[in-house]
């Protein structure tokens, strides 16, 4: 009786072992997703805002505006700025970090901050990205634009999401695209490129003060609707024992 027990056991541990090493293979662990919400204003339901933008916009000459900034949500002053002299077309990398208290925006050897004591919450799991560029003679012509790409989520390259805006044509017309964005796992960094182009012999906007007509911002958010993270490794050895378990109760009976 001890040899089938044991041969029992010893059968049910290596199918644990079998299930535990099938499930380290298969559970991609650096696998990250970002889906696509909706577009527009209304904030999905259950997200909960951070209270910090970062802003970016064509700005103005030299020192005389900032191209960059962190804020404390999307209405108060600027906490930190940078500047920037946009090129046409250049493929700028740009890079967010957070780390439950202070949201840092790093581009061109550049970083600005704002930092929080009480956030209203910790965890980042959901963003959107906004882009705006709108028409004035001499300023912006129609065709310019603006791009925004998250490329890597946590240094993980990820499939990319973004948000474009062009000028359409007529004084005062704007084009703003406002995408949200689910990870579905916790972000503690954000990557990608940012892009500002115009077509050939428009003025470029930074040169001729445009300052907000043409923008970007990065919003963060704590959401409730996420998908849970895979299977931990602990999960899987305990559908091993329960096998184990089941297994020696029914030699028992």
């Amino acid at each position: 009786m001890n040899v089938i027990h044991n041969k029992l056991v010893a059968t049910t541990l290596a199918a644990g072992a079998s299930v535990l090493g099938f499930g380290l293979l298969s559970q991609p662990a650096a696998a990250i997703e970002l889906t696509f919400v909706h577009e527009g204003d209304t904030v999905p339901e259950g997200w909960t805002n951070l209270n910090w933008t970062v802003e970016g916009r064509a700005g103005a000459k030299g020192k005389a505006d900032w191209e960059f900034s962190t804020k404390k949500d999307d209405i108060h002053k600027t906490v930190e700025q940078l500047q920037w002299n946009w090129q046409n077309g250049e493929e700028v990398p740009w890079l967010l970090n957070w780390d439950g208290n202070t949201v840092s925006f790093t581009l061109g050897g550049q970083t600005i901050a704002f930092y929080q004591d009480n956030p209203p919450a910790k965890s980042l799991d959901g963003f959107y990205l906004w882009t705006r560029a709108t028409t004035k003679s001499g300023t912006v012509d129609p065709g310019t634009k603006i791009f925004l790409e998250v490329n890597e989520v946590n240094g993980i390259e990820v499939d990319p999401v973004s948000s474009l805006a062009t000028a359409l044509v007529g004084e005062g017309n704007m084009d703003i695209t406002k995408n949200y964005f689910a990870s579905d796992t916790s972000i503690t960094s954000l990557s990608g490129i940012a892009n500002m182009s115009w077509l050939e012999g428009s003025p470029n906007p930074n040169l001729e003060n445009a300052r907000s007509r043409v923008g970007l911002k990065i919003e963060g958010f704590s959401t409730s609707t996420s998908v849970p993270e895979p299977g931990t490794v602990a999960g899987i050895v305990a559908m091993g024992m329960f096998g184990i378990t089941s297994v020696l109760r029914r030699k028992k009976a």
